[in-house]
Formats: C-alpha cells, structure tokens, sequence
C-alpha cells in the first residue's frame, strides 16, 4: 500500500470538491482529511509508474513568506522507502 500525505499549505483549506475525482478513481483506496493534511492511500504503483493527482485549495488567511508544503509518499509497509517533495499553491484568477 502507498500512502500520500499532502500537507496543506500555511493560511490555505482544502476545496472539499476537488476530492470526488480523487475517490472516482480505482487506484485510490480512501482518502482521509486530518488536520492540515489530506491523506491518500493507494493498493500500490508499478515501479515508475506515474500518477497524477490534483487538489484544489482557497487561501483562507494570508501568510507572509509562505513556505512550499510538504509532500511525502511512502510505502505503508517498509516506510523507509519514501519521497519528500515540496510544493507551491498554483494560483489562478478566475
């Protein structure tokens, strides 16, 4: 199992909506919201294989000098196989 722990970003809440393409789709097992943290877990992934995933996210409180967040996806079982990436909100105007 492979577990994807999205940190959200400081001042930003998750768009509740963006999670029904995230539960749509049959590599994903469940989600979990904790907080500040969206949780993923999936049955697995090939070895490089890529996924793509998206979630929307709304600037609830503005933050000076906002810090990339977090994302860690590791193996539930061995957990010392895992990757660190950090990421920026990408804005866009409607």
């Amino acid at each position: 199992m492979v577990i994807i722990n999205v940190k959200l970003l400081s001042g930003f809440v998750l768009d509740k909506s963006s999670l029904g393409p995230l539960k749509n789709d049959p590599t994903v097992k469940r989600v979990d919201l904790e907080e500040g943290h969206v949780i993923i877990y999936l049955d697995g992934l090939k070895q490089k294989e890529t996924k793509t995933y998206s979630l929307a996210i709304e600037e609830d409180v503005p933050v000076r000098n906002l810090k990339p967040a977090v994302v860690k996806v590791y193996d539930y079982y061995q957990t010392s196989k895992n990757s660190i990436l950090t990421q920026t909100a990408k804005m866009s105007s409607l």
